[in-house]
């Protein structure tokens, strides 16, 4: 593998990643990025967008292929996107990571102190129990002043809308304009499904190589996984005549 993705450790984050749902892989491919000596679920979303980045690039390169389809008139569009071109301004790569960082608001007469989403939210949500959205922004209130419990949802709502301010990066879009009826849009791009996509490909072709040559020549996983790729293809070809 590019980078310094093992082979050996792409199948262990496959594994671990196929019992998880979509949208708590992001803490785990960002972890994976940054390594142990970073505590990803202290982390705001686009510090994690910005370290799944980095492993995108090193491991699989710069560009993104994607799909996407005109709001308008429903033209389907190939898209194209480079890892810098997804990058928020002042997000620098290989940078050492930020901790989410906070700011207050007046709302229904309340003093609220809120901070940005991070990866332990994401995790400690259940994105398919009821009022998943509401519950994570519970979690970004830091305090209100009068206490208030639970914190009403107009409060929340209004935490809700300034989280972009406070975390710029946290959601990634590409500007598109269609090539048919000339409409723009910002187009929502999941960095982590994209990542998890390659990670889920290079997985399945290691296994499939692995089958292969064990049945070939009753090679274990390890013996055929110590193998370079180069010379491991060429026994592929001569077990496949």
């Amino acid at each position: 593998m590019p980078g310094e993705l093992t082979e050996e450790r792409v199948l262990e984050v496959w594994e671990h990643g196929l019992r998880q749902p979509p949208t708590t892989r992001a803490p785990l491919l960002a972890t994976l990025a940054a390594g142990t000596a970073v505590e990803v679920t202290r982390l705001p979303l686009a510090a994690l967008n910005s370290l799944m980045l980095d492993l995108r690039s090193e491991a699989f390169g710069d560009t993104l292929s994607c799909t996407a389809d005109c709001p308008d008139c429903g033209e389907s569009l190939d898209v194209t996107v480079s890892t810098r071109e997804l990058r928020h301004p002042g997000a620098e790569s290989g940078g050492v990571p930020a901790e989410a960082g906070t700011a207050t608001l007046v709302a229904q007469g309340l003093d609220v102190t809120y901070r940005a989403l991070t990866g332990g939210d994401l995790l400690a949500v259940d994105p398919d129990g009821p009022d998943a959205y509401s519950a994570l922004l519970r979690r970004c209130v830091v305090s209100v002043s009068p206490a208030q419990n639970p914190v009403p949802d107009a409060v929340l709502a209004e935490v809700g809308q300034r989280l972009a301010d406070l975390d710029p990066g946290a959601d990634t879009t590409v500007a598109l304009v269609c090539p048919r009826c000339s409409h723009p849009w910002a187009a929502a791009l999941d960095i982590a499904e994209h990542l998890w996509a390659d990670i889920d490909g290079c997985a399945r072709r290691l296994l499939y190589e692995v089958h292969a040559l064990a049945q070939a020549y009753g090679w274990s996983e390890a013996e055929v996984l110590s193998v370079s790729p180069v010379r491991r293809q060429f026994y592929l070809e001569v077990a496949a005549r």
